[in-house]
């Protein structure tokens, strides 16, 4: 499976430093905290003095967080922002990009047992993939555990007659999700997802909790009972951290994506002008992710967020979106990104260096693009430079050894490219790092026979 170069090339962020060593995240745990309001979540954390929101903490103190993220520009509500997390894809069509861009999934209500995202969603798509393809069709196991019958679009799109071809060999079927679980209780969800972990655990997991979504509704978002629903979410998360830190399998190999799907005001969410609505909290933690760091510090070259503004879908910089983390988890997981996506496509959310410089004003951060990726036996590597200068780009494997160095030279301002011979090159992943200007900006692209 080739994904298009439109929408899947890979592009570098401006980064301080080049990791040699392989990345350690095996295993991804995605949870979507139905209606977990940013601000709110906050004035919680910022005052407890009993602990109460202690593993929200731990999010913010040991990894990378930022509680303003956005969701979906058009879309306030549960299921199409979840769709967005695992297709990577707007909602609706953004104007001016094309008609193959968007999922199109808009039903927020239990869907029918025949409907599918191909099926229901943007109509000039025969198949809409997803995170789950990426990671099963690569031989890895994937997880569904879900809290709302609405989400039941998800397994439905991806089951043995409804998920796509497997065409990344050896061929693992159709049947896209290995475990899934509906449970409206969160406990015995949690419980299922744990049993799991210590049995089989999936490569990717995806969670969603449906708990402060209904109290919002029932008593408004910010109420006594929402704050409780949201300790009741802490009292999860501390049992997701006890199980990544005692399995063995788990230990120092997994990585937890926390999001959300909306916000809430009052006792809706259905104003997409409204911040309460659409700004939600992004947090990372794993090994590879530095302790206490601000996601937007991490990212600065490639997103921004100024105030309480909802950026849309065009533009240099984008906002952390929630349909950043599919990609996020590919990424994480060392695969390539959804075929087809569009948000995080070329997989430059970075959750796993110190915060770098922002570009001088008016220039664009410096890039670095692989296509095809995987690629065989050719690669095409595009550069973009700031400032005029000296220029090199290296090739390491896995194991963060230098293989060769591809380009090495003086290079005006601008856009360049550059094709690799990679018939030398066995099948597998390998790192490009380019050096220019003073900046080493480094990805991942991988080679297939």
């Amino acid at each position: 499976m080739t994904p298009s170069r439109i929408f899947c090339g890979l592009t570098l962020l401006l980064a301080t430093t080049c990791a040699s060593a392989q990345p350690t995240t095996d295993f991804v745990i995605l949870i979507s905290v139905d209606g977990l309001h940013a601000g709110h979540l906050a004035e919680l954390m910022a005052n407890d003095l009993v602990g109460d929101f202690a593993s929200f903490q731990r999010f913010v103190d040991e990894g990378a967080s930022t509680f303003n993220a956005r969701t979906d520009y058009t879309h306030t509500n549960t299921s199409p922002n979840h769709t967005c997390m695992l297709t990577g894809r707007p909602v609706l069509q953004p104007a001016g990009m094309a008609n193959t861009v968007h999922h199109g999934y808009t039903n927020n209500s239990t869907p029918a047992p025949t409907a599918t995202y191909h099926t229901s969603g943007n109509p000039n798509l025969s198949y809409v993939a997803s995170v789950f393809d990426v990671v099963h069709d690569h031989g890895l196991r994937t997880g569904c555990y879900i809290s709302k019958p609405k989400l039941l679009i998800i397994d439905q799109s991806y089951g043995p007659t409804t998920g796509g071809l497997d065409l990344v060999l050896p061929d693992d079927g159709r049947d896209k999700i290995d475990a899934h679980v509906l449970e409206a209780d969160i406990v015995l969800l949690n419980a299922a997802l744990v049993a799991d972990l210590n049995v089989s655990p999936a490569h990717f997991s995806f969670v969603h909790y449906n708990q402060p979504d209904l109290m919002g509704h029932e008593y408004g978002w910010g109420s006594a009972s929402w704050d409780d629903a949201v300790r009741r979410i802490d009292d999860r998360l501390e049992e997701l951290f006890a199980a990544v830190e005692n399995i063995p399998t788990l230990v120092g190999h997994t990585t937890i994506i926390l999001t959300a799907d909306h916000g809430g005001i009052g006792t809706a969410h259905s104003d997409v002008t409204s911040p309460d609505c659409y700004t939600i909290p992004f947090f990372v933690w794993g090994p590879d992710v530095p302790a206490g760091v601000d996601l937007y510090a991490m990212n600065r070259t490639t997103r921004l967020v100024i105030g309480s503004s909802q950026p849309t879908y065009h533009g240099g910089y984008q906002p952390i979106r929630t349909g950043d983390a599919g990609n996020l988890a590919l990424d994480l997981l060392n695969l390539p990104a959804i075929p087809g996506s569009i948000i995080n496509a070329d997989q430059d959310l970075i959750v796993d260096e110190v915060p770098t410089g922002r570009p001088e004003a008016g220039l664009q951060p410096t890039r670095l693009s692989v296509f095809p990726n995987p690629s065989s036996p050719d690669a095409l590597f595009e550069f973009t430079l700031p400032n005029a200068g000296r220029t090199r780009l290296e090739i390491y494997d896995a194991a963060g050894r230098r293989l060769r160095t591809a380009v090495d030279g003086w290079y005006p301002a601008g856009a360049h490219s550059f094709q690799m011979d990679a018939a030398d090159l066995a099948s597998g992943t390998y790192f490009a790092r380019l050096v220019a200007g003073g900046h080493v900006v480094r990805r991942k692209f991988m080679i297939r026979r």
